[in-house]
């Protein structure tokens, strides 16, 4: 008998499991909540996003009560962004946080904090723009978890090969989220304001990343995480240089979730094996897992219309990109980001 026979039942089994995956994401993603507090938004920002404009009407435009408070907080040497920000209408300050070892947009969200003056702290990021649904979504979940996040979904603004590895590779931080909310991301975080202490701040100041950090402080505190999965904001891009983007992401995976990049070498591993066996066999039932994967992310996306496409096709060229962006980077301990480059 032919041995490829055997290993039909590799697919048979992913098959299974992703089917499962697509069927019980909705419960999982599901949270409901009704807290209703005042809310500080924190938008750390370096340079002139792509669609920046739209991106600060989305958050001055949200469906909550009159009052919130949007803080954007520049480095110190852009002064020139300051003026432009004020012209759009948003509060602006410095980041003059004095951090010991952290990064940029961490010294950033620390001085935002401090200006604060709301029972509710929410962290954003300028290259997204965000529904207006979503502040208060991520404050009512507050009434039942510690931290309430989402993710957002990729839109390039021209579908250049970088872009689309880009949005592919993108669609996989929903992966880390499957199991009811397990990891933090830093586009979208709120927190009640007596969480973020002082014993906060101090560890929060001597790391690179911030949401890989918090999201290691709540589950050490025993706190829960609720994703909210109903509300999807949208990371606006045009991608100019993918290796080093990408080789970024992958690089803060190994250092701050080094089982996670253990997990995900062995998933790029069985897909690359499904790709070799179909060459070898031509047998359909090896492409089937990558077919599912494509639905399962146009599923996750339905509700973003034509916007759901390009990324969730895209999904299958990510997912064996990000494999070997992961292989090439697995020992690399410096990372480049908005003009600089920190040692890990």
């Amino acid at each position: 008998m032919n041995p490829i026979l055997y290993l039909l039942a590799l697919p048979v089994l992913t098959d299974s499991l992703l089917l499962v995956q697509i069927l019980k994401e909705r419960e999982f993603f599901t949270h409901r909540g009704s807290l209703a507090l005042p809310a500080t938004v924190i938008v750390p920002i370096r340079d002139w996003d792509i669609s920046l404009e739209s991106n600060v009407k989305s958050l001055l435009s949200q469906d909550f009560p009159p009052g919130y408070q949007v803080v954007y907080v520049i480095d110190q040497d852009q002064q020139w962004l300051a003026e432009r920000l004020k012209g759009l209408g948003v509060e602006v300050v410095t980041s003059d946080f004095p951090c010991r070892s952290c990064s940029g947009k961490i010294r950033a969200q620390l001085s935002g904090l401090r200006r604060a003056r709301n029972q509710v702290v929410v962290f954003a990021d300028s290259d997204t723009f965000y529904p207006p649904h979503w502040l208060k979504g991520m404050v009512s979940r507050l009434e039942n978890y510690t931290a309430v996040t989402t993710f957002s979904w990729p839109r390039p603004i021209r579908a250049s090969l970088r872009n689309v590895l880009r949005a592919g590779f993108w669609t996989l931080g929903f992966e880390s989220q499957a199991l009811n909310g397990t990891f933090l991301w830093g586009g979208s975080m709120a927190f009640r304001r007596d969480f973020l202490d002082r014993e906060v701040e101090e560890e929060l100041s001597g790391e690179w990343c911030d949401d890989c950090t918090l999201t290691r402080i709540v589950k050490r505190r025993g706190g829960r995480i609720a994703f909210l999965g109903d509300v999807i904001p949208i990371n606006i891009y045009d991608e100019k240089d993918l290796a080093r983007w990408s080789s970024r992401q992958i690089v803060t995976i190994v250092k701050y979730s080094p089982r996670g990049a253990k997990a995900y070498l062995v998933v790029g591993g069985v897909f690359s094996l499904f790709l070799i066996l179909f060459l070898i066999s031509l047998n359909p039932i090896f492409l089937s897992p990558l077919l599912l994967w494509i639905i399962k992310n146009l599923h996750r996306s339905h509700k973003l219309g034509k916007e759901s496409l390009l990324p969730s096709f895209a999904s299958v060229l990510g997912l064996y990109f990000a494999w070997i962006m992961l292989i090439l980077n697995y020992r690399r301990d410096k990372v480049y980001w908005r003009g600089r480059e920190y040692k890990l």
